[in-house]
C-alpha cells in the first residue's frame, strides 16, 4: 500500500448448512474481514479474524439480495474510508 500504516482488509462470505447435509433449509453465511497485511501464518488464526455479521435464512440469498443485505456495512466502512471531521467548540 502506498499510504505508510494502513491497512488492508478483504471481506469474506462464505454459506454453511448448520445442520449438516440430511437437510437444506437451515444456512448461514458469516461476513468476515481478514488482513492480508498480516503474514499468511497469522491470517486465519481466530484471534485475527473479524466476523462483522451473519446472515441467516432458508438458503443462500441471489447475489442482488446479498448486495442489498451488505449495503449498511459498505456504507460504514466508506464512512471509516474518508474520515470523521469535527468541527472546533
Amino acid at each position: 500500500m502506498s499510504i505508510p500504516g494502513a491497512l488492508a482488509f478483504s471481506i469474506y462470505v462464505d454459506w454453511l448448512n448448520v445442520l449438516g447435509k440430511s437437510t437444506w433449509f437451515a444456512s448461514i453465511g458469516p461476513i468476515m474481514f481478514i488482513c492480508p497485511n498480516l503474514p499468511p501464518s497469522e491470517r486465519l488464526k481466530p484471534e485475527n479474524v473479524y466476523v462483522a455479521g451473519i446472515i441467516t435464512g432458508l438458503k443462500e440469498p441471489t447475489a442482488l439480495k446479498l448486495n442489498y443485505l451488505l449495503m449498511p456495512l459498505m456504507k460504514e466502512l466508506k464512512e471509516l474510508w474518508e474520515g470523521y471531521h469535527f468541527a472546533p467548540t
